[in-house]
């Protein structure tokens, strides 16, 4: 069992567009954590954004991306942790990195989500136009192994990125002691 002083990262999980980039930059800023972004650390190692990933290889290259992503985080502290919104949530090393994890789950409203997916086209789940049925067709497949690995849970809908940040900060310092 995990004692409460030994979670060392804050790691962000929930759906595509429910601000873990955005909302992760900020706790970085407040907390003078290094922040990761698993998408992006993938985007950089591959050469290619995750749409391209996806469309020339398929999610089995991703997920396998994914993993040697997450296993170089898991001896790492001071982290906040952005997942990508496909991250796979069976996987072995999203249960270890919670041994050290203070696992977030950021939601929002379907209909929050869909306007903030609307202004990126490079969602290979959504397709060019994400359709509220998609969205909560995912919402549901994905709901269950997002409680059951969430530590907090912080609805973005109607928030500042700040706000949410503060909240987050405040919460992790509650359960783990103030930020290295």
């Amino acid at each position: 069992m995990t004692e409460k002083w030994a979670k060392k990262n804050i790691v962000l999980i929930g759906f595509m567009g429910s601000g873990k980039t955005v909302i992760g930059r900020a706790i970085s800023r407040l907390t003078d954590y290094d922040f990761v972004d698993t998408d992006g650390e993938i985007e950089n190692v591959t050469g290619l954004s995750i749409d391209q990933i996806f469309k020339k290889y398929g999610a089995r290259r991703f997920k396998s991306e994914e993993e040697l992503i997450l296993k170089k985080l898991l001896p790492r502290e001071n982290l906040v942790i952005a997942t990508g919104g496909n991250i796979d949530l069976d996987s072995d090393n999203l249960e270890l990195l919670k041994d050290s994890g203070f696992f977030v789950l950021l939601e929002a409203d379907p209909q929050i989500l869909q306007q903030r997916l609307c202004r990126k086209h490079n969602r290979p789940l959504l397709g060019k136009k994400p359709t509220m049925e998609r969205i909560n067709q995912l919402l549901a497949e994905k709901g269950n192994h997002y409680e059951k690995l969430a530590d907090f849970r912080l609805d973005t809908s109607c928030m500042t990125v700040e706000e949410a940040a503060q909240i987050i900060v405040k919460k992790f310092t509650e359960i783990s002691g103030p930020p290295i």
